[in-house]
């Protein structure tokens, strides 16, 4: 029985909520050979699985744990491994320069990962950072690199004191720099209080640093 396109990036999709690596994998090396390209497994399957994934721990829905936020993290390393040389392969000039992390902290990855993946893809030229970062290493690699963009994230409301006072300190240092933030314990109202830009997932990001430096 042939399998759509649609439901195979449902089924990939569903693989990452349940962490499931190797089938995730598996389904991803299927879709390429279906022809579907990398950026719209990325678009398509990826995002809304570790969206859907990330919602369900902060809401406790079916009883999601750390546990297995951790485990579609893990599936999701195993996507993008197999999908990013393709990524790689349709990349064109540099959009712009992107510096992005996570807040002191702050340990999580899976949704930079997936972000910064994005960000390549699209023509831009990535500094991550990793998890974890004092915010002195923001401003500094800011500076280092002439970013465009700053894009810090906390996927947790104890830290979301770290991104405000982030946003102070681009300030204080006078940074020609557009801020946006993102991560599951932000939202649209937190990012307009403290001003900084936000973006709801990946897609959403790239679309929006796209239109920011359309503006400059």
């Amino acid at each position: 029985m042939l399998v759509s396109e649609k439901e195979l990036l449902e089924k990939l999709s569903q693989a990452l909520v349940d962490g499931d690596d190797l089938l995730a994998a598996d389904l991803a090396r299927q879709a390429l050979a279906k022809n579907i390209s990398a950026i719209d497994i990325l678009n398509k399957a990826c995002t809304p699985g570790m969206m859907k994934a990330g919602e369900m721990y902060a809401s406790g829905l079916g009883g999601a744990s750390l546990t297995d936020l951790l485990m579609a993290g893990e599936a999701m390393k195993a996507v993008l491994e197999v999908i990013r040389p393709h990524l790689k392969a349709e990349k064109s000039e540099s959009a712009g320069k992107l510096v992005i992390g996570m807040v002191e902290g702050d340990l999580h990855t899976i949704g930079k990962s997936v972000v910064v993946t994005m960000f390549e893809s699209a023509g831009w030229e990535v500094t991550d950072l990793g998890e974890d970062v004092p915010l002195e290493k923001f401003i500094q690699a800011a500076k280092e690199k002439k970013a465009d963009i700053l894009g810090a994230a906390s996927a947790i409301t104890g830290c979301l004191d770290k991104l405000k006072t982030l946003k102070e300190m681009i300030d204080k240092e006078k940074l020609n720099v557009k801020y946006m933030i993102g991560g599951w314990a932000t939202g649209p109202e937190y990012a307009k209080a403290i001003g900084a830009y936000f973006a709801r997932d990946a897609l959403a990001a790239v679309q929006l640093a796209t239109e920011l430096m359309e503006e400059a």
